[in-house]
């Protein structure tokens, strides 16, 4: 039994041992790193390039056999940033005695420290065991790199024509040397302005004042300018001028044609006159004029009616829908007829405007319900006492037209004031 399971383990690590052979037979032929050939780190190769570089790497390969699914990877580790440098190939097929040459691209960023890293270069497929080669590699830093590391603007999002757009750069010296009399320029190139300042020192990457804010750079916007989105350039000028670096972003301006454009308001105003009156059992209609405006720049339906009341009738004059054109006004009237039975008392009911099948206005209205009789007798009061007042009016101007007669036959001449 031990012999047979002895027997079983040979046989698995021979055909690992023979999987991880053939694959180890893939061989990286040559690395190229920036068109220079590369030794391994056995030789103690050091490629000094600059932080901030995108370094190009060619890896040549070939195999004995054929292999499918291989990726070739290159990577630097032991970057403190959540960006890592690393680039692999799409997964390709090898057949046997072909060279293939893969080209990669890593990015060194600005956050790297300035030090020795090692570059690995692995080549893989999907089961075999992975093929790897290292070089060293020195990371060292410019003599001379002052770089933007933000620009803010106030405001921040959208300026008026006309208005003031203030902007500050943050700055931070990246090189090896301290810089003195850095010049930032911030300018609007479609508009035609710009604004400028100067930091008059900066220490070398590392050192406690490495980095500086410029004062608030003033950029007025011209009165002419269109709506849009412009672009902000921030240039930074420094090792006595001789370099710049550029930094762009956007601001969107408000042009002055949009700000004045009056906005017409697509709304209806509406107008009651009165929102109750008083009617009898059976008798005359009462009137509520109601005036439609249409303030929106087209011509508008309306249509207006009046519910909620079994106790009366109602009419709409001169019509229940009418079209008002834009900036027009229009009245209507509804006319409301209590019936013989209506309810004494204050009865409501409720009148709807609509536009497009749309409720603009629910307006309740009300009407003070009399009796008939009540209001017959009130009628014929009124009718007496209008009689009498006619009779009094009429003694009152024979007795002045009399006493006005005696006084200009005795007192002729005579100035008289009445009271």
């Amino acid at each position: 039994m031990i012999k047979n399971l002895l027997s079983l383990l040979t046989v698995f690590l021979v055909g690992v041992l023979m999987s991880t052979v053939a694959f180890a037979a893939v061989s990286i032929d040559e690395v190229k790193v920036d068109e220079d050939v590369v030794t391994q780190s056995s030789t103690n190769f050091i490629l000094d390039v600059e932080r901030g570089d995108a370094l190009d790497v060619k890896v040549r390969v070939s195999a004995p056999e054929n292999h499918d699914d291989v990726e070739v990877e290159a990577v630097l580790r032991g970057i403190d940033s959540s960006d890592k440098v690393e680039d692999i190939s799409e997964t390709f097929d090898m057949k046997t005695g072909v060279t293939y040459t893969k080209k990669l691209s890593l990015p060194l960023i600005a956050k790297m420290d300035q030090d020795r890293y090692k570059l690995r270069i692995r080549v893989s497929d999907r089961d075999s065991a992975t093929v790897e080669q290292t070089y060293e590699l020195e990371v060292d830093t410019r003599r001379h790199d002052v770089e933007v590391k933000d620009v803010v603007l106030s405001p921040n999002t959208e300026v008026k024509a006309g208005r003031a757009l203030l902007a500050t750069v943050r700055l931070v010296n990246m090189g090896e040397k301290d810089e003195d009399g850095v010049k930032v320029v911030v300018s609007m190139p479609e508009l035609g302005v710009s604004a400028s300042d100067f930091v008059d020192e900066l220490e070398k990457e590392g050192d406690d004042d490495d980095q500086a804010t410029t004062e608030e750079m003033f950029l007025r916007i011209p009165d002419n300018a269109q709506t849009g989105n412009y672009k902000v350039r921030v240039e930074v000028y420094f090792d006595d001028g001789d370099k710049k670096n550029v930094k762009e972003t956007s601001i969107y301006v408000l042009g002055q044609e949009e700000e004045q454009e009056p906005r017409v308001q697509e709304k209806t105003v509406i107008a009651v006159a009165v929102d109750k009156q008083a009617a009898v059992q059976g008798g005359p209609e009462v009137g509520y004029p109601i005036t439609l405006t249409n303030s929106g720049s087209e011509s508008k339906t309306y249509t207006v009616s009046a519910d909620g009341a079994a106790w009366a009738s109602f009419r709409v004059a001169p019509s229940n829908v009418m079209v008002i054109g834009a900036g027009e006004s229009k009245v209507v009237t509804v006319f409301v007829k209590a019936n013989d039975n209506a309810p004494v008392g204050l009865q409501t009911f409720t009148l709807t405007i609509s536009s497009n099948d749309k409720v603009l206005k629910q307006l309740p209205l009300s009407v003070d319900v009399q009796k008939a009789g009540g209001a017959s007798q009130l009628k014929r009061g009124l009718e007496v006492g209008l009689v009498v007042l006619v009779i009094l009016l009429v003694i009152i101007g024979l007795i002045i037209g009399f006493s006005k007669l005696r006084g200009d036959e005795g007192e002729e001449g005579e100035e008289k004031t009445y009271y």
